[in-house]
């Protein structure tokens, strides 16, 4: 860096920068410096440049405003050492401070600043001076350097050139400049604003100083200093007179760029590459989203990346949920898909729309109309991959086009297939919802109606297997809440016997592995089973898929029936209908059962779902 600030305030290069910000620098390299030379990206930085060069200096004798010539350009034109154009402070007893403020016009990454007196020789006066800068054009700003013959007395801090850590490296240093650098038309004061940081040789991985050195504007305040002795009268106090003004840096391309060139409207701008845009390449360009924007370095470009639409949208955004949840590798999101596409990357097909496997993802006709038959599809939905439209029942086709087999063309555009009944045994399973008992079972179970039943159990569904027209389960008794007088029923082990028939028809629906409270009577139809000493449960028995909230109410009941509570069963009194016992009254609670009926047998026996039961009061 220090070899930069030297070659810099020489006067031979003075003069050169500002030729090179004259003019548009043109690379005699044959690859762009942003690329290798195959194409990938790499990190790049644009002209170093003299940023004050013909910007017009505001001078003004008051921090809090211009006071006098507003619009000096003889500090910033081209420099001839042999034709030195001075600016100078006008005379006058007032002995306030000089500001000259140069508006940079956009960001840069300022490397130097650098003052040339007229005077050949050392000043007599005490030097006091402090360097401000501000990232906001002039709105605030903040000092980046004081120098002084006396820093404790005239800003309150130690003498110093580096700062002791790297907390302190983004603070103004105060020292004192003298000797001055000595260069052909007069002495020179150069500020390097990496010099004496800690951090300086990791700028690139630096935000902190990269923050440090960036301005839109800069400003050098020249503090008058009052002596103990008498000033000189006005006329013989020797003015304030500069020659040149150089603000050495490049414009903040954040090394995406290797151009900065004007727009249309006069406005410095970086010529953007790795697809980032924006004044100063800090944001990536349109659909390239891919990934969140970063600085490049030298040893990662950082290139914007594009989202992945598989050609089907040039609109995508970034979602950092999706890039965490990738594992950092991909965020971007596609936005307003086309040809009847969906999803992330557009990698779906709409619903109603079916893949065509024929084509490439990123085909425009990748995705084709579901071709489901108005009349045997429900909807006009179908499967994307396959193309299999959801149909009716007893319809069945890629395209639900044709009927089952065992089922005809009906009339009904709601049933278009009906079944063939060829066998008895469809006509059976016709007939079973007219067998069974209704399909919503209201049972309001109270005391009255519990001492009506002959047994009232919880027990557990172990397996099944068929026995002639019978069906033998092995169930588990968990709890006995009632049993009849001359019922064998005991906790553990037990054997359920259901019709065939019955279980056919889904009443009662049991399940292997599931929980039920099982509610029936001995003198149903069909007594205790094949060897009238076995349990039995028919289509007027109760399967409820077991709750657990049932068990404090059943418990009540049971000790109530213990105690006597329940009156003595009369055989011609108590035989009564389903729909008395429903109509029962008092302190009761309620369970809703849907019998599964006019299922196959084959689905009741092994999967059927057993009743959907819930509770009611």
């Amino acid at each position: 860096v220090m070899d930069v600030v030297q070659l810099a305030v020489s006067p031979q290069l003075s003069g050169m920068f500002s030729v090179i910000s004259r003019t548009a620098a043109g690379w005699t390299s044959p690859h762009d410096p942003c690329y290798h030379p195959d194409g990938r990206p790499r990190h790049c930085l644009s002209e170093f440049i003299n940023a004050a060069y013909g910007v017009a200096v505001n001078a003004s004798h008051s921090t809090q405003g211009p006071d006098s010539d507003g619009n000096v350009t003889t500090l910033t034109d081209l420099h001839n050492p042999h034709n030195l154009t001075c600016w100078m402070a006008p005379r006058g007893p007032d002995a306030g401070d000089w500001v000259l403020t140069v508006p940079l016009g956009r960001r840069f990454e300022i490397t130097y600043i650098s003052l040339q007196f007229c005077h050949q020789g050392e000043p007599s006066d005490p030097i006091s001076i402090s360097v401000l800068k501000s990232m906001d054009s002039g709105r605030t700003w903040r000092p980046m350097q004081r120098y002084s013959s006396d820093c404790p007395g005239n800003f309150g801090q130690p003498s110093q050139t580096v700062a002791q850590t790297r907390h302190q490296e983004t603070e103004p240093l105060c020292s004192d400049p003298r000797p001055l650098q000595r260069q052909r038309g007069g002495m020179v004061l150069a500020f390097s604003t990496l010099d004496g940081r800690p951090s300086s040789p990791d700028f690139d991985y630096s935000p902190t100083l990269q923050d440090w050195v960036t301005a839109t504007d800069v400003r050098v305040v020249f503090h008058h200093v009052s002596r103990n002795a008498a000033p000189p009268p006005a006329p013989l106090r020797p003015p304030l007179a500069l020659s040149d003004l150089q603000v050495g840096g490049r414009c903040k391309c954040n090394g995406h760029a290797s151009r900065c060139r004007r727009d249309d409207s006069g406005r410095a701008v970086c010529v953007c590459e790795h697809n980032t845009a924006g004044p100063d390449c800090d944001v990536c360009e349109d659909f390239y989203f891919d990934r969140p924007w970063h600085r490049a370095t030298p040893t990662n470009p950082n290139p914007c990346i594009a989202c992945e639409c598989n050609g089907h949208s040039n609109k995508c955004r970034f979602s950092m949920e999706v890039f965490q949840q990738s594992g950092r590798r991909s965020g971007g999101v596609c936005q307003k898909c086309r040809h009847h596409t969906a999803g992330r990357h557009c990698q779906y097909c709409q619903n109603g729309y079916t893949r065509d496997q024929t084509k490439p993802l990123s085909h425009r006709k990748a995705c084709q109309p579901c071709q489901c038959h108005p009349l045997g599809a429900v909807g006009r939905w179908c499967n994307q991959t396959s193309g299999q439209c959801l149909c009716r029942e007893g319809v069945t086709g890629l395209r639900c086009n044709r009927c089952a087999p065992g089922y005809k063309q009906g009339k009904s555009p709601l049933r278009p297939c009906i079944r063939e009944f060829t066998h008895l045994s469809d006509l059976l399973k016709a007939e079973c919802v007219s067998y069974c008992q209704p399909s919503q079972v209201k049972v309001r179970m109270n005391l009255e109606t519990y001492c009506l039943k002959d047994y009232v159990l919880k027990l557990q569904v172990r397996g099944m297997e068929r026995s002639g027209p019978w069906w033998q389960f092995s169930v588990s008794v968990q709890t006995v809440y009632r049993a009849g007088s001359s019922s064998h029923v005991r906790r553990g082990p037990q054997s359920l016997w259901v019709p065939d028939r019955d279980l056919g028809c889904g009443c009662p629906a049991l399940h292997v592995g599931r929980t039920f409270l099982l509610i029936g009577a001995e003198e149903g139809e069909r007594g205790w089973g094949p060897e009238e000493s076995r349990l039995v449960a028919d289509r007027s028995t109760l399967a409820l898929q077991w709750r657990e909230h049932w068990s404090p109410k059943l418990r009540g009941f049971r000790g109530q029936d213990k105690r006597g509570r329940c009156p003595p069963r009369n055989p011609l009194t108590d035989r009564r209908s389903p729909d008395t016992d429903l109509q029962s009254r008092g302190r009761d609670f309620c369970f809703h059962a849907r019998h599964m009926a006019a299922q196959p047998r084959g689905i009741t026996a092994a999967a059927a779902s057993v009743s959907d039961l819930n509770t009611a009061c």
